[in-house]
This record gives structure tokens, sequence and C-alpha cells, in this order.
């Protein structure tokens, strides 16, 4: 590969060939608050640009851009960085989370508690249809929820409830030429479950139970999205990955993109084990390097189209992030630059 201008990562010492890597993409999701605008897209722009990462993942907040039920909603700053983020010629994945509290029966906090009614004529059906008719054309893809087995409230509901929101999302943007990819239901890969938080492996097996009791055919235009947090912290692949366990549960099962979408990945620094700053940055890099790595060039990759790493500039409550708070790189920056 010498003189190609191509940079390759090496599989047992021998370099490997781009067109190994050209059915994972890589992208970075950016988080949903952080301080000012440190996570904005228009902010973490030049790192985009220095890591040559494709794809960027936003944040469409209902409560916090529609807060009031007799106003639209102000998409001004998602708009801004849309179109900032396609100028520079990247792919534009947008997450709907939570839900906007008069919306959700009000209370304290009540912006994690599902809405008793999510059909397409509900308040959260309009927000989507928001969301869509506005990003068609302009965005590849759009993911209608986060994390709902550990998020959203109360769990004993959750289930049913992502099945009427995948199929909200589905009538919706039936309606609407040119859009996005639907992508759900980008579940936590938590083991454990409780009155909580619900197992990925429990939820996932349900809620395909529930999707075919009812019948729902989310054709090519719907993929199926996972979070490997897991995976990547506890550098584990083949068979004992999340990834594998949610490929087998789809297989024969899920009727849309058969490509499955890591939309967050990453090693969070205080889950590694390693009390040292500077060695548990180290081990960071090669946990994310080593799981990009096993994606990209083995079996464990099969069915695996993009990889979202979580944060560039980290958050001081989910430490995954490539920098530190005051946006300095980690190893784990530079090892993400090198990936091709």
């Amino acid at each position: 590969m010498a003189g190609s201008g191509v940079r390759v990562l090496a599989q047992a010492g021998q370099p490997v060939p781009p067109a190994a890597m050209q059915r994972l993409a890589r992208g970075v999701s950016l988080g949903p608050g952080g301080v000012g605008d440190q996570q904005r897209y228009v902010t973490n722009r030049a790192r985009f640009a220095e890591t040559a990462t494709p794809w960027v993942k936003l944040w469409a907040d209902w409560p916090r851009v529609q807060p009031d039920a007799s106003r639209p909603p102000d998409f001004s700053a998602l708009d801004a960085d849309v179109a900032a983020a396609r100028a520079d010629g990247l792919k534009v994945m947008i997450t709907a989370w939570r839900f906007a509290q008069w919306a959700s029966g009000g209370g304290q906090d009540a912006t994690f508690n599902l809405p008793a009614d999510l059909s397409p004529s509900s308040a959260w059906g309009k927000w989507l249809d928001a969301l869509i008719a506005r990003y068609a054309g302009k965005v590849e893809a759009l993911e209608i929820v986060n994390e709902p087995n550990l998020q959203l409230r109360p769990q004993s509901r959750v289930v049913a409830a992502v099945a009427q929101m995948m199929e909200t999302a589905s009538e919706v943007a039936g309606r609407h030429s040119g859009a996005p990819l639907l992508v759900g239901p980008a579940t936590a890969d938590v083991d454990d479950g409780s009155s909580q938080r619900t197992a990925y492996d429990v939820f996932t097996r349900e809620l395909l139970d529930t999707l075919d009791q009812r019948g729902f055919k989310p054709g090519a235009r719907f993929a199926w999205s996972h979070h490997n947090y897991g995976d990547v912290e506890n550098d584990r692949g083949g068979d004992r990955s999340s990834l594998a366990r949610v490929r087998e549960m789809l297989s024969g099962r899920w009727g849309g993109s058969q490509e499955i979408l890591v939309t967050e990945s990453g090693a969070r620094i205080d889950q590694l084990g390693v009390h040292d700053p500077a060695a548990a940055r180290l081990r960071q890099a090669a946990l994310i390097e080593r799981s990009m790595r096993r994606l990209a060039f083995g079996p464990d990759g099969a069915g695996v189209a993009l990889v979202c790493q979580y944060l560039f500039v980290t958050d001081a409550n989910y430490d995954s992030g490539l920098c530190d708070l005051d946006g300095t790189p980690r190893p784990a920056y530079y090892a993400w630059s090198q990936l091709p």
C-alpha cells in the first residue's frame, strides 16, 4: 500500500486493504447537553475534519426545543448544526430525545415519563412529524428514541410503548417524500434488570415478540440500533458480545434494514478499573481501537454498518469522550483519527 495515500490499520502485523473497511462507517455522537455550545457541531467542526469522521449524530431534545405547547418547536440551533455538517460533507443522524413535560403528564422531571398516547395523532406523533417534515432530504437518519430500556418510565410499559412508537414513526414517515432512514430502539446494553431497567436481551426479545404479534412490517427504511459500551469496556468479542446476541435475535425476525447501527459506543474512563489517570486514558484508547478492529476486520462486524463513538469532549457524568472536559485530546482521540 506504499504510496497509495490511504492509511490502513494492521491486522496480525499485515496491512489490510481499505476495501475491508468499506462496510463499516464511523461517526461521533455529540451529547444532548454539555456546557454552553460544547456539544454543538459548529463547536466540534475541526475535530470531525481532523479525525476524518464522516457521520455526526445530533440530538433533538423535545422539552428544550418545545417547552410550551402553545408555541411551535424552535429548531434554529439544530438547523444551524445540520446545515454546517452538510456543508462539510458529513452524513447526519438526529436522535429524538425525551418527552416535553406538557405531553407526558407534567410533574417533576417528567421528561422520561411515557405519554399515555403515542399514536400518529398524539403530541409525540406530531413532534416526530415535525422532525421528519423539516429534515426530509437533509439528514440521512432519524433515531426515534434513546435507551428506552434504561431511561423511560415505567419499565412495565416500555416494550408496548416502543412498539407503538415504531408503528407511529413508520406511518408518519410514509407521508413525506425523502423521509430519512428510521432508526431504533437504541437499546442500552445493560445486562441486569429491575423495576427501573430492563436487560437488553430481555427487552430485545420481548420487543421483537410484540412487533410480530402486532404484525409490524418495518420495511427497508427502518434500521435496528443498539449501544455496546460493555463490549468495548470488557474487551468482549465473538459470541460473548452483546452485538452477537442481538444479531442472533434479529435473524429471521426483523424485517427492516438487516444492518445494525451502533449509535453509541465507547469506553468510560471510570469503568476500566485503572486508577492512574494517564494509564486509564491509554487503556481507553486501546479498547476503542481493538473494538473497531474486531468490527472492521472480523466476523464480529457482520451486519454492522455504523459505529458512533459517544462524545468528542467528554461528559463529567459519563466519561467516555475522546477529549478531556477542557477539549484536550486524549490518546483515544489519536487512535480514532488513525482509523480508515
